[in-house]
């Protein structure tokens, strides 16, 4: 199905459903979402290779906010037996994509980044600059986020982030949209907030460009007290939609570092 995301979405609802449910009529339609992130669409189709050609169950690829979405679909004369021919075609896509996989069907990254800290007894905070507290606010959307979420700072003047102890020396020499910011941002947030990890977020959300970075430029810094890392990009695709993208790459960031990094608090 050729287009964007939302026009294939309606093209699915409005044409395509309705017309499979026709075909398969006197049968069931079962279907498994497995949701990815850090591989493009093409990469991911090119790893699935012939699993993409086939009949029943078929396979789906589909680009979506929160990463690349791999739909299994089957149909048989009941659920128990379509859902039987989709198993082991999942367990051959997640033998494929495994290390890109967080989440399947209804799951959503916050919800599972959630449930790694809940499950490791870490704790979090962040500081955001370009995002204006998205990233928490998409946290704590999470019922019982309370048990690992410690404190979100929008820190969007220089000398707030100074304020709560970002280096004014790394702002002066590399600029506050920086890599060196970022990770300073997550560094001071872990620290002011006594959190596990922090995560900071720096960057122009646009349409004009800051300190002679183009729009959609974002460094976001990620620090356990140990190590810290920083992604750097440049995308912009709208105020809203280059905030709502950093978020989510953000939220990537998370589920791999605590997914790589499995050692609970106090061991």
């Amino acid at each position: 199905m050729p287009g964007p995301p939302p026009e294939m979405e309606r093209m699915w609802n409005e044409e395509v459903a309705p017309r499979l449910r026709e075909r398969v009529r006197g049968a069931v339609l079962v279907t498994r979402t497995l949701k990815t992130i850090g591989i493009g669409e093409g990469h991911l189709d090119e790893m699935l290779g012939e699993l993409t050609r086939s009949q029943n169950p078929t396979i789906g690829v589909y680009a979506r906010p929160d990463g690349v979405h791999v739909r299994i679909g089957a149909k048989a004369a009941d659920e128990e037996s379509a859902r039987a021919l989709i198993a082991p075609m999942e367990e051959r896509v997640r033998a494929i994509l495994g290390e890109y996989i967080w989440g399947a069907d209804d799951e959503t990254l916050e919800l599972v980044v959630g449930r790694l800290l809940r499950e490791r007894g870490l704790t979090l905070a962040t500081m955001e600059s370009c995002t204006g507290g998205l990233l928490a606010d998409t946290i704590t959307n999470v019922p019982g986020s309370s048990a690992y979420f410690r404190a979100g700072y929008v820190a969007y003047d220089p000398e707030v982030k100074v304020a709560l102890g970002v280096q004014r020396g790394l702002i002066e020499s590399h600029g506050v949209v920086s890599a060196e910011v970022a990770a300073d941002m997550a560094r001071a947030a872990r620290a002011v907030a006594s959190a596990d990890i922090g995560v900071g977020i720096t960057g122009v959300a646009g349409p004009d460009p800051l300190e002679g970075k183009p729009p959609g430029t974002v460094h976001i810094g990620l620090h356990d007290g140990e190590t810290a890392q920083v992604q750097s990009m440049t995308f912009y695709q709208g105020r809203l939609a280059t905030k709502r993208r950093a978020v989510t790459i953000a939220l990537g960031m998370l589920w791999r570092h605590l997914r790589q990094n499995t050692v609970r608090q106090g061991e």
